[in-house]
Protein backbone atom coordinates (compact mmCIF):
# COMPACT_ATOMS: atom_id res chain seq x y z
CA UNK A 1 0.00 0.00 0.00
CA UNK A 2 0.71 3.76 -1.04
CA UNK A 3 1.88 5.52 2.46
CA UNK A 4 4.01 8.40 2.58
CA UNK A 5 3.72 8.71 6.50
CA UNK A 6 2.76 7.59 9.17
CA UNK A 7 -0.67 6.15 10.07
CA UNK A 8 -2.75 8.69 12.08
CA UNK A 9 -6.47 8.80 12.79
CA UNK A 10 -8.64 8.87 16.01
CA UNK A 11 -8.32 5.86 18.47
CA UNK A 12 -12.15 4.66 17.91
CA UNK A 13 -11.36 4.11 14.04
CA UNK A 14 -8.83 1.50 14.62
CA UNK A 15 -10.99 -1.72 13.90
CA UNK A 16 -11.43 -0.16 9.82
CA UNK A 17 -9.82 0.07 7.04
CA UNK A 18 -7.16 2.62 5.65
CA UNK A 19 -6.68 4.29 2.71
CA UNK A 20 -4.31 7.55 1.40
CA UNK A 21 -6.18 10.01 -1.06
CA UNK A 22 -3.86 12.79 0.18
CA UNK A 23 -0.52 13.08 1.83
CA UNK A 24 -0.06 15.88 4.48
CA UNK A 25 -2.05 18.90 4.54
CA UNK A 26 -3.38 21.02 1.74
CA UNK A 27 -2.86 23.72 4.56
CA UNK A 28 -0.03 22.89 6.82
CA UNK A 29 0.24 26.22 8.41
CA UNK A 30 -1.75 25.96 11.62
CA UNK A 31 0.47 26.97 14.61
CA UNK A 32 -0.48 24.41 16.74
CA UNK A 33 -0.08 21.39 14.45
CA UNK A 34 3.26 19.38 13.97
CA UNK A 35 1.72 16.29 12.36
CA UNK A 36 2.65 16.98 8.59
CA UNK A 37 4.80 19.67 8.83
CA UNK A 38 7.82 17.87 7.02
CA UNK A 39 5.64 16.35 4.46
CA UNK A 40 4.62 18.21 1.35
CA UNK A 41 0.83 17.74 0.18
CA UNK A 42 0.08 15.61 -2.31
CA UNK A 43 -3.12 14.20 -3.77
CA UNK A 44 -3.28 10.42 -4.83
CA UNK A 45 -3.56 9.38 -7.91
CA UNK A 46 -6.58 6.96 -8.84
CA UNK A 47 -3.86 4.38 -10.17
CA UNK A 48 -2.78 4.83 -6.68
CA UNK A 49 -5.48 5.10 -4.94
CA UNK A 50 -7.30 1.40 -7.22
CA UNK A 51 -4.72 -0.32 -6.28
CA UNK A 52 -4.43 0.21 -2.53
CA UNK A 53 -7.78 -0.71 -2.67
CA UNK A 54 -7.15 -3.98 -4.52
CA UNK A 55 -5.14 -4.48 -0.93
CA UNK A 56 -7.50 -3.74 1.72
CA UNK A 57 -8.45 -7.38 2.31
CA UNK A 58 -4.78 -8.57 2.34
CA UNK A 59 -4.52 -6.10 5.31
CA UNK A 60 -8.03 -5.76 6.97
CA UNK A 61 -10.14 -8.16 5.91
CA UNK A 62 -13.79 -6.99 5.37
CA UNK A 63 -14.06 -3.56 6.65
CA UNK A 64 -17.43 -1.98 6.86
CA UNK A 65 -15.52 1.51 7.24
CA UNK A 66 -12.80 3.01 5.33
CA UNK A 67 -10.51 6.09 6.99
CA UNK A 68 -8.89 8.17 4.47
CA UNK A 69 -5.59 9.38 5.65
CA UNK A 70 -3.83 12.14 4.82
CA UNK A 71 -4.53 15.41 7.25
CA UNK A 72 -7.34 16.13 4.46
CA UNK A 73 -8.24 13.16 2.35
CA UNK A 74 -11.64 15.10 1.29
CA UNK A 75 -9.27 17.46 -0.41
CA UNK A 76 -9.56 14.99 -3.43
CA UNK A 77 -11.69 16.12 -5.85
CA UNK A 78 -15.03 15.01 -5.98
CA UNK A 79 -14.64 13.05 -9.07
CA UNK A 80 -11.53 10.98 -8.14
CA UNK A 81 -13.59 10.83 -4.34
CA UNK A 82 -16.89 9.23 -6.31
CA UNK A 83 -14.44 6.93 -7.97
CA UNK A 84 -12.62 5.86 -4.83
CA UNK A 85 -16.46 4.96 -3.39
CA UNK A 86 -16.78 3.27 -6.80
CA UNK A 87 -14.06 0.97 -6.58
CA UNK A 88 -14.19 0.41 -2.49
CA UNK A 89 -17.64 -1.03 -3.10
CA UNK A 90 -16.52 -3.04 -6.23
CA UNK A 91 -13.61 -4.56 -4.08
CA UNK A 92 -14.21 -4.66 -0.74
CA UNK A 93 -18.02 -5.04 -0.67
CA UNK A 94 -18.19 -5.27 3.25
CA UNK A 95 -17.45 -1.43 2.62
CA UNK A 96 -20.37 0.64 4.25
CA UNK A 97 -18.98 3.97 5.02
CA UNK A 98 -15.71 6.06 4.43
CA UNK A 99 -14.60 9.01 6.32
CA UNK A 100 -11.45 10.53 7.62
CA UNK A 101 -9.62 14.19 8.46
CA UNK A 102 -10.95 17.25 6.45
CA UNK A 103 -10.41 20.94 6.40
CA UNK A 104 -13.39 23.48 5.91
CA UNK A 105 -11.86 24.58 2.96
CA UNK A 106 -12.43 20.75 1.45
CA UNK A 107 -15.88 21.50 1.08
CA UNK A 108 -15.50 25.08 -0.76
CA UNK A 109 -15.55 23.74 -4.52
CA UNK A 110 -18.00 20.64 -3.97
CA UNK A 111 -21.75 21.70 -4.32
CA UNK A 112 -24.75 20.64 -2.38
CA UNK A 113 -25.50 18.17 -4.93
CA UNK A 114 -21.87 16.31 -5.04
CA UNK A 115 -22.35 16.23 -1.29
CA UNK A 116 -25.65 14.47 -1.40
CA UNK A 117 -24.32 12.30 -4.08
CA UNK A 118 -20.93 11.42 -1.64
CA UNK A 119 -23.73 10.77 1.61
CA UNK A 120 -25.30 8.03 -1.17
CA UNK A 121 -22.06 6.34 -1.56
CA UNK A 122 -20.92 6.19 2.00
CA UNK A 123 -19.56 9.26 2.78
CA UNK A 124 -20.18 10.32 5.93
CA UNK A 125 -18.67 11.92 9.39
CA UNK A 126 -15.57 13.80 8.05
CA UNK A 127 -13.52 14.71 11.64
CA UNK A 128 -13.25 18.70 10.85
CA UNK A 129 -10.65 20.49 12.82
CA UNK A 130 -12.84 23.84 13.23
CA UNK A 131 -10.68 24.56 16.15
CA UNK A 132 -12.74 28.04 17.26
CA UNK A 133 -15.69 29.81 16.44
CA UNK A 134 -13.43 33.33 17.13
CA UNK A 135 -11.97 34.85 14.22
CA UNK A 136 -9.38 36.48 16.45
CA UNK A 137 -8.37 32.80 18.06
CA UNK A 138 -8.54 31.32 14.16
CA UNK A 139 -6.33 34.21 13.00
CA UNK A 140 -3.61 33.99 15.97
CA UNK A 141 -3.36 30.12 14.91
CA UNK A 142 -3.29 30.42 10.99
CA UNK A 143 -6.10 28.50 10.86
CA UNK A 144 -7.01 29.58 7.21
CA UNK A 145 -10.65 30.87 7.78
CA UNK A 146 -12.51 32.50 9.01
CA UNK A 147 -15.80 31.73 11.38
CA UNK A 148 -17.99 32.69 9.36
CA UNK A 149 -16.55 30.45 6.02
CA UNK A 150 -16.93 27.77 8.94
CA UNK A 151 -20.04 28.14 9.65
CA UNK A 152 -21.59 28.34 6.23
CA UNK A 153 -19.33 25.50 5.10
CA UNK A 154 -21.02 23.17 7.64
CA UNK A 155 -24.71 24.47 7.60
CA UNK A 156 -24.22 23.24 3.64
CA UNK A 157 -22.75 19.86 4.91
CA UNK A 158 -25.55 19.77 7.31
CA UNK A 159 -28.48 20.80 5.01
CA UNK A 160 -27.62 18.47 1.69
CA UNK A 161 -26.55 15.39 4.35
CA UNK A 162 -30.26 13.40 5.51
CA UNK A 163 -29.87 12.35 8.96
CA UNK A 164 -26.81 14.27 9.26
CA UNK A 165 -24.41 11.60 7.78
CA UNK A 166 -22.01 13.42 6.87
Amino acid sequence: MHFSGGINRPPYEKTDGYLQTTEGCSHNHCLFCTYFKKQKFRKSTIEEIEADIKEIPQYFGTPKRIFLQGADGFAADYDVLMKTAELLHKYVPSVETISGYARIDNFYDKTEEQLRNMASVGFSDPYIGVESGDDVVLKRINKGYTSAQAREQLEKINACLSSSIF
